[in-house]
C-alpha cells in the first residue's frame, strides 16, 4: 500500500500490523521511499514479537532513506500549539511524553502529534514537524505538521532552563537520532543538523516534572521565535 508520510509518497509491504497503523495516512500520490521488504525481518529483537519487529525494522528503513529528502528522525515527543510544533527530546525516563501531556492540560487546542519518533524536514528553507506511524508502545500520531517552533532536551534536576550551542547541541541530536550507519548518510545527516541549528533554537531543561514546568519551556520558545521573527 501507499501511504503520505512526512510529505512522501511511501511503499510500506503489509507485514504485521502496519497496515492498521499506517491507514491514517493513505493516499493515492507517487513513491519516493519504498521500504525494503527483506529488512523488515520479524526476529531480528527476540524479546520483541513479530508484529513489534516489522514496526521496529520498517521505521529504521524510512527514517534511513527519508535522508535523501532532507530529513531525519528525533526521538521526542512533539506537541502542536498554535499552528507550531515543540518538541522534546532525551534518554528514556527524562519525561517527554509526561512534558507534552502538560501541554495539553495547560492548552486547549494542543495536539500531540508523534509521542515517539516525528519526522522532521526541510521544505522550501523551513523545517516542519510530522506525525509519522512510528510513534512508540503508546500509538500516539496524527497524520498532520507544523513549522518547527523549538527543540528542547529534557534532564533530571533542580529547574533550569537555557538555550545552548550549536556545539552543545550536536552530541545530545546524535544520541536521538539515526543514520550513522554509512558514510553517505552520515554525511547527510550532519548538514541537515548544520541548517537546523542554524534556524531552529534548541534548549536544556533541567526539571522534575512539576506542574508549570510548560509554560517555562513555551514561554522561552515562543520568545525565541518572536526575537527571530523581528530580524527576518
Amino acid at each position: 500500500m501507499i501511504y503520505k508520510i512526512a510529505g512522501l509518497g511511501v511503499d510500506v509491504p503489509p507485514r504485521g500490523d502496519l497496515p492498521r497503523r499506517c491507514k491514517p495516512y493513505e493516499a493515492a500520490i507517487p513513491v519516493n521511499i519504498t521500504l525494503d521488504a527483506a529488512k523488515m525481518r520479524p526476529d531480528i529483537w527476540a524479546d520483541a514479537s513479530v508484529e513489534e519487529n516489522y514496526y521496529l525494522t520498517s521505521g529504521f528503513d524510512f527514517y534511513r532513506q527519508l535522508l535523501r529528502y532532507d530529513g531525519m528522525m528525533l526521538h521526542a515527543s512533539a506537541v502542536v500549539v498554535d499552528g507550531y510544533a515543540y518538541l522534546f527530546s532525551g534518554p528514556c525516563g527524562m519525561g517527554k511524553s509526561t512534558h507534552t501531556a502538560m501541554y495539553k492540560r495547560a492548552f486547549p487546542n494542543a495536539v500531540i502529534i508523534n509521542d515517539d519518533k516525528p519526522a522532521l524536514r526541510r521544505i522550501d528553507g523551513t523545517w516542519y514537524a510530522f506525525g509519522t506511524p512510528w510513534c512508540g508502545k503508546d500509538g500516539i500520531n496524527v497524520n498532520t505538521s507544523a513549522p518547527l517552533a523549538g527543540i528542547c532536551f529534557l534532564h533530571r534536576g533542580d529547574t533550569l532552563l537555557r538555550r545552548i550551542t550549536a556545539l552543545e547541541a550536536v552530541p545530545q541530536f546524535l544520541k536521538q537520532t539515526n543514520g550513522r550507519n554509512n558514510a553517505q548518510n552520515a554525511q547527510l545527516l550532519m548538514g541537515l543538523l548544520d541548517d537546523l541549528l542554524r534556524n531552529i533554537p534548541v534548549f536544556e531543561f533541567f526539571n522534575h516534572a512539576a506542574p508549570g514546568d510548560e509554560q517555562i519551556t513555551y514561554q522561552a520558545i515562543r520568545e525565541a521565535i518572536g526575537r527571530k521573527e523581528k530580524t527576518l
